[in-house]
């Protein structure tokens, strides 16, 4: 009997530090993310680093929209900006077009579209910026990250406490609008709130040290690249342009798509 008590005991504690693990890293984030009298009062240069996720609010198709043609895109949910402080939803981004041509349906002449985002505007205050794309998802895909994944919730009529897949993979097991963001191997990479879902905090790779959680939208911890565009749609982003191209029929960026920015330069 006593043998089979202290395995017990042994099987307790294992779980028990199981359950601390999980949960450490979503109460550091917890700690981050409950800023409620921490919004933005005064707009400053964004750091490199800090993740913007917009949504389209038009369609661009290479080949009709002019270049120089001015369009704007919302973001999609709560931004931290710092350790500090955060935008709320609805910050809007100026953009342009810059390159439009239709092509010639093959790989030597592809239908390209280039963009680019070059301020940011918040209550009335605005700032430069220079952005990279890091993923961009069709509004179908789109549409799926709101649908329940779980059979059981399919029965429950309230989001707040759905479990939900992010484009690109991770699950969001929300109770009350709260809980974490899972990614390969049941791994907790973020974690989700009222206001959006963000990644574990961390130090930006091209920031000045300070470890905050990147804003995430509609996309997974890993999202990279184009999902649920037309076939053989390329996308290439660097020095603040972001291209795609497809040789193969049209390169369009249509309203309800998604995008995931990533600030490159705030001055």
């Amino acid at each position: 009997m006593r043998g089979i008590g202290a395995v017990r005991r042994t099987r307790w504690a294992a779980w028990c530090a199981g359950v601390a693990l999980v949960c450490l890293p979503i109460l550091a984030l917890a700690s981050v993310a409950t800023l409620e009298d921490q919004g933005v009062m005064k707009l400053h240069a964004l750091r490199p680093g800090v993740t913007l996720p917009v949504a389209m609010g038009r369609t661009l198709r290479a080949g009709k929209v002019k270049p120089g043609t001015v369009f704007l895109v919302k973001t999609t949910q709560r931004v931290f900006v710092s350790d500090e402080g955060y935008l709320s939803r609805g910050a809007k981004l100026r953009g342009e077009v810059v390159t439009s041509d239709a092509g010639d349906g093959t790989a030597a002449h592809p239908a390209t579209l280039t963009i680019r985002f070059t301020q940011l505007s918040y209550r009335g205050m605005t700032v430069p910026l220079k952005t990279n794309a890091v993923a961009m998802a069709n509004l179908m895909d789109v549409d799926g990250t709101f649908l329940p994944m779980m059979a059981a919730d399919r029965g429950n009529s309230s989001e707040a406490s759905w479990t939900t897949r992010q484009v690109g993979g991770d699950l969001v097991v929300r109770s009350g609008w709260v809980g974490p963001v899972v990614g390969v191997g049941l791994r907790t990479v973020g974690h989700a709130d009222y206001y959006g879902v963000y990644s574990l905090p961390l130090t930006q790779e091209q920031g000045d040290g300070v470890m905050f959680p990147r804003s995430m939208g509609v996309f997974s911890t890993t999202a990279k690249g184009l999902y649920g565009y037309d076939e053989g749609t390329q996308m290439v982003s660097s020095g603040g342009l972001i291209t795609i191209t497809n040789p193969m029929g049209r390169a369009v960026i249509r309203a309800g798509d998604h995008l995931l920015l990533e600030v490159v330069d705030g001055r």
